[in-house]
């Protein structure tokens, strides 16, 4: 039996402008004209102001690592082919904090807290790319 496949996101109409944008190489995130924030994950409302009415921007896809693990059992047989591997949690330049691989990010154990990254976009299935980041 071949390689399974990883766990797939559940689209739907609140998150599919963050996956589409994915699949076409963009980072988007939603923004509050009311109270001028950055927010991720998708939401109804502003978890700031309450404000409605948020709307989709691309963000730079700039940011830098808060803090980060080395995977080297994976949880999913579908990332086995992938191990071991750094995940970590990166601050975006706008604020909020997405999480992803970090391919090419050596394995020793050495910190990469603070230091920059960019976004960039993996193959995660048929049809879905998925936001990871390279270092700076």
């Amino acid at each position: 039996m071949g390689h399974p496949f990883k766990p797939q996101p559940r689209v739907d109409a609140l998150n599919r402008p963050f996956w589409d944008g994915c699949n076409q190489g963009r980072l988007l995130i939603q923004h509050c004209g009311a109270c001028d924030r950055h927010v991720f994950y998708p939401r109804v409302c502003c978890p700031y102001c309450r404000a409605d009415g948020l709307e989709w921007v691309q963000a730079s896809g700039q940011g830098r690592v808060i803090s980060h693990t080395t995977v080297r059992r994976t949880h999913h047989d579908g990332f086995n082919a992938d191990a071991p591997y750094v995940f970590a949690a990166i601050e975006l330049d706008e604020g909020p904090c997405l999480y992803g691989q970090l391919p090419g990010a050596p394995l020793d154990g050495e910190s990469l807290a603070g230091r920059r990254v960019s976004a960039v976009f993996l193959e995660h299935g048929p049809g879905r790319k998925i936001a990871a980041f390279r270092l700076d």
